[in-house]
Formats: structure tokens, sequence, C-alpha cells
């Protein structure tokens, strides 16, 4: 889990508050949701809600942003089409932001990960501006696969990645560890916990 600083507890707490507001969390125990995998669930997590809201994108972008100042030495921030797209769009902006109230601030350019390469014009698998070292963002991460094919076209082309974040991890232990044999992991929240506490009335 994400280790974050007493001054970010606020913003977590929103957020937490911000995940049922905007319905990115439903629970319906009389009338299960049919999920991808064909597995009946009394709950569903739609993340598209939490960062298509401007208070929601807001949160997550300075939360991220806190962290990855962290790190000191982070340039780039970017994922996998299309779930990163508008969390690194906010983080970088934000980081702009931060930098002109004070220019030890680090600014932040962003990029995305096409699943596959573009087969006109560039030809590019990666857009956006794109300097070492990166951190690539997620909104919910399970398995990782999403979020390792893009941590790996990044490495392919001999950038250095940090870090994967993500807001919401699903995954059991073993893709936890799965997923770090590729990159340093760290979320927000884990599903167990939201559902925990969503549904404990």
């Amino acid at each position: 889990m994400m280790i974050l600083s007493s001054d970010v507890a606020v913003d977590i707490e929103r957020l937490e508050e911000l995940i049922v507001e905007t319905g990115a969390f439903r629970y319906s125990p009389d009338k299960p949701f049919q999920l991808a995998s064909g597995r009946l669930s009394d709950y569903y997590f739609d993340l598209k809600k939490l960062h298509g809201h401007p208070e929601g994108i807001n949160i997550i972008a300075k939360v991220l942003y806190h962290k990855i100042k962290e790190m000191k030495d982070v340039t780039s921030v970017g994922g996998l089409e299309y779930g990163s797209i508008s969390i690194a769009t906010a983080i970088s902006q934000l980081s702009y932001l931060e930098h002109e109230k004070d220019l030890k601030n680090p600014i932040i350019s962003s990029f995305f990960v096409r699943k596959a390469a573009k087969e006109h014009g560039s030809q590019n698998q990666i857009e956006g501006i794109l300097n070492s070292p990166v951190v690539v963002i997620d909104d919910v991460i399970t398995s990782g696969d999403s979020a390792i094919q893009a941590v790996k076209a990044v490495q392919e082309k001999k950038y250095d990645c940090k870090r994967l974040l993500s807001v919401v991890f699903r995954g059991n232990d073993e893709q936890k560890e799965n997923v770090k044999k590729i990159c340093e992991f760290e979320y927000i929240f884990t599903e167990k916990e939201l559902v925990a506490k969503f549904t404990k009335n």
C-alpha cells in the first residue's frame, strides 16, 4: 500500500467519499452485477466515473503528485490507454501549477502507451512527452497485465520506470508479487478495504 504523509489524509478521506458519490462504487446485493468474466458480484467498481469528476480527478492528481515528488527525479508519468490518460494529464497540469508556486516542485510531462503501435503517420506506440525516469500509473489494477504492458513498452525504449502506481488494487497477494517482479508497485486503496468500509452497514 502507498504510504502517505498526514497532510494528504484529508484528501484520501474525501476521495473515499467521492468513490461512492460519483457512482464509481455500486453495491446491489439484491441484484448482482455480471462482471466481464461472467462472474456475479454484489458490488461493482467503475473508476472512470471518479476521474471523470472534476473534484475526483483533482484529488487523485494531488495524492499521486505528492507521492511522485518523494521520488525526487521523476520527469514523466503515463500508462496504457485509456484508464491512465486523464490521470496523467491532471498530474502534469498540477505539476506546472505547483512549480509556478515553488520552483522546487518538479514539472512532470505526460504520455500514454497504445495497446498497439499506430499503423500510419508516426507509427508510435508511445504518445506524448516521455523523459526518463518515469512513473507508470493506472486507475485500477487486478492482475496487472495491462499496466505491465505499459511498463515493458517504456523499458523497451530504454527508459527507467521508477514505479507503478494505481488508485485501487483489486488483486490478491500472488498477483501483487507478480507485478512487483516487473516494477516497484504502490496503490492508494485495496478493493478489499473499500468493500469492507462501504458495505459494513
